[in-house]
């Protein structure tokens, strides 16, 4: 009966794969309300893992996670729009530039932004926030993800901000930081998402 019905694609694992790039995107497998973000050679270790679950067990039971960060409070918005933009890699990239400015207002001050070009500042934020679309509520504590420090020095983002000398300088410097570390998000890490990322 095997030599007729090819049983061997009920073996295999469904794909969770989503998306691959910009980002990659992948469907977690557990209960979360949150994405969580890994690095590649976690999320290849967890893949192996969920490989073997799936041809060994009628029923199967993934009992790994892979070693990762959650991405809540402003980090899930931020999350959220790159899922909802993957399509797209000019508005993920703008999403990731308008985290970059918010940032300058909450976590690394620039002395630029304590003239009244601040006006202006807030004016470029309020302006993109609605072409794009977006908001972030609640609790945020972040808008920039948190890459691991073997990838990327946070501080790095910081001393440029607080180092612009005007405006156009300071624009430059997040765009820059900002691409910086997309291209990084895209190289190094995997992000698995749940559920209600998938909801219409």
């Amino acid at each position: 009966m095997a030599d007729i019905i090819d049983l061997s694609s009920r073996l295999r694992p469904a794909s969770n794969l989503i998306t691959s790039h910009p980002l990659e995107f992948r469907k977690g497998d557990w209960l979360a309300a949150h994405a969580v973000f890994c690095t590649r050679e976690a999320s290849e270790r967890f893949e192996a893992h969920r490989e073997s679950v799936f041809q060994g067990q009628d029923r199967p039971f993934i009992s790994l996670v892979p070693n990762h960060l959650k991405l809540d409070a402003g980090y899930h918005f931020t999350t959220r729009w790159l899922f909802r933009f993957r399509q797209d890699e000019v508005r993920m990239r703008r999403l990731y530039r308008l985290a970059g400015l918010m940032e300058c207002i909450t976590r690394a001050p620039s002395p630029i932004l304590r003239t009244d070009l601040v006006r202006r500042f807030f004016k470029i934020i309020t302006e993109e926030r609605e072409k794009l679309g977006v908001a972030w509520k609640g609790n945020v504590q972040g808008f920039l993800l948190p890459i691991f420090p073997q990838h990327y020095n946070q501080n790095l983002f910081l001393n440029a901000v607080q180092g612009a000398a005007s405006l156009k300088d300071l624009l430059l410097l997040i765009e820059e930081e900002t691409n910086r570390q997309f291209d990084l998000l895209g190289r190094e890490y995997v992000f698995y998402v749940p559920e209600s990322f998938l909801a219409k």
